[in-house]
């Protein structure tokens, strides 16, 4: 997890260059290979790797050339097979996917929803590639993370990405806790006194009324707040009066969140442009954030970079077993349908299921070298610890196609800088039973059928977004509470409402 999906996880901008550069000079013509008996040569199948994984986030400009092509030679050489990696055009990787999936071009495996695209044809099921090319992914993943990659006639659509996890937590500035005299807070009551200390008291020395207690955005607030006031958290949840699932909106409780949430943002509690577009590594720089309950990478990836430059001991540490009137504070992020898949249009579907299971080999040492290439070691005995070999990173990871937890998870940087992500991954994001798991975690909506039963499903879902900020911020008094959810009535809320009360009986196990 370079970054966020995801959904789980918000990727850096890609490079707009296909980085396909072979010892001729062109991609499309191969290297030409012996065969074992010193006969005639013949030409390796080619994979084309369409490279939106978020590999990229650690060198977004992608690799030194000499580097891509040694990659892509170690790759012939040990595999039989030449990548070939398709980097998209900056800011529109999903519309050029979509453009190269419907034209000619060649596209053999990307990143995706796998339910987006089995509908449509766009990919294969990968059931009998699996068992006779990908033993090593099948026995990487727990059964729970390939429930999400199977449909209900048990085809299996794609590699998954990850599993639940738990994503938003509460951090704070520890050192301020101890300059102040407080205790970590273990309830809503201390949550909300702590930010009044930081508020009120200047734990950042500046002298000036310009601290800010939590640093977060909408995501933020749900799945890191909603639990302490609803039973389910931030999930739909069934009504006992009907049995019938419902949005968070009609829960008990919620209407309580979102005052609260208000009531905070009105003190000056919640950064004022949390719902706005700001740079969160930018606001950490001046000193001035309390706690974060953001996507965690926010604190773990942007932190160690600017910690050198804060006072001596800053430091932000996870608030845990924090819990509301309702429990648990958090809410964890299900399993998703993001995966790894492979196209209708591959040539050689046999050679894009060996190359990624390969990455599964050996592990973490092929997903490394598919990350880092030469430029990472262990620094143990344990193949767990590592650290990168060179100060700037010459082959950026066009070729890593094994991204997610059950790679990701078995090595940790010794590095000052990755340490703290990485401890956060091995330590904290499967832990799931410091959050609550929203109870249709396990179901995988059918979008179609969602598009079809309900026509303004996309309007209810931005008026459901829309109007809690408008709330939180103030722009719409908490009174107009009942008026909203008439609002959402009127948009179409109950057809909603049976459509997803429909799939969830369907499909609840």
């Amino acid at each position: 997890m370079f970054g966020k999906k995801a959904g789980a996880v918000t990727a850096a901008l890609l490079t707009a260059v296909a980085l396909t550069a072979c010892s001729g000079g062109n991609g499309n013509n191969p290297a030409p290979t012996a065969t074992e008996s010193g006969g005639p040569t013949k030409e390796l199948p080619k994979i084309y790797i369409y490279q939106n994984t978020g590999a990229l986030n650690q060198k977004p400009e992608g690799s030194v050339p000499e580097k891509l092509e040694e990659m892509k030679q170690h790759y012939m050489d040990t595999l039989g097979i030449e990548p070939i990696a398709i980097v998209p055009p900056t800011g529109s990787a999903e519309e050029k996917l979509n453009l190269m999936l419907g034209s000619s071009d060649e596209v053999d495996t990307f990143q995706g929803n796998w339910d987006d695209y089995a509908s449509k044809g766009a990919i294969i099921p990968l059931n009998d590639l699996l068992d006779q090319y990908g033993q090593d992914i099948k026995k990487a993943w727990p059964e729970e993370a390939w429930e999400y990659m199977t449909d209900k006639d048990g085809k299996i659509w794609g590699i998954p990405r990850g599993e639940p996890s738990v994503h938003y937590p509460i951090w704070v500035r520890s050192d301020w806790l101890k300059k102040l005299n407080l205790e970590m807070p273990q309830n809503l009551e201390e949550l909300e006194a702590v930010m009044k200390a930081f508020k009120e008291q200047d734990p950042d020395g500046n002298g000036k009324d310009d601290t800010i207690p939590m640093m977060t955005d909408l995501n933020g607030i749900k799945n890191a707040l909603m639990g302490g006031f609803l039973q389910d958290g931030n999930s739909n949840w069934i009504d006992p009066a009907d049995n019938k699932l419902k949005p968070a909106e009609l829960a008990p409780g919620f209407k309580d969140f979102m005052a609260t949430m208000a009531d905070w943002y009105q003190k000056g509690y919640i950064y004022k442009e949390s719902f706005s577009k700001f740079d969160p590594l930018e606001l950490l720089k001046t000193n001035r954030v309390g706690m974060s309950s953001m996507w965690y990478s926010r604190i773990t990836l942007l932190f160690p970079q600017i910690k050198p430059s804060l006072p001596e001991g800053a430091e932000y540490e996870i608030i845990r077993g924090i819990e509301g009137p309702k429990g648990k504070l958090m809410t964890a992020s299900p399993g998703s349908t993001a995966s790894m898949v492979i196209t209708k249009k591959a040539k050689h579907p046999d050679a894009v299921m060996k190359f990624i299971n390969h990455q599964y080999q050996d592990i973490p040492t092929n997903s490394l070298t598919a990350a880092f290439g030469k430029d990472w070691r262990y620094t143990g005995d344990n193949k767990f610890d590592i650290e990168l070999t060179t100060p700037d990173i010459t082959y950026a990871g066009e070729y890593m196609v094994s991204l997610g937890t059950a790679t990701e998870l078995k090595y940790a940087f010794n590095d000052p800088v990755k340490k703290m992500h990485a401890d956060y991954l091995t330590k904290e994001a499967l832990n799931l039973e410091v959050a609550k798991m929203p109870i249709d975690s396990t179901i995988i909506y059918d979008k179609d059928a969602l598009a079809e039963n309900i026509p303004t499903n996309s309007d209810i879902d931005r008026l459901r977004s829309e109007e809690l900020v408008k709330f939180v911020t103030g722009a719409r008094p908490i009174s107009e509470f009942d008026g909203y959810i008439e609002q959402l009535y009127q948009a179409g809320l109950d057809q909603w409402i049976e459509e997803y009360t429909r799939q969830y009986n369907e499909k609840k196990k």
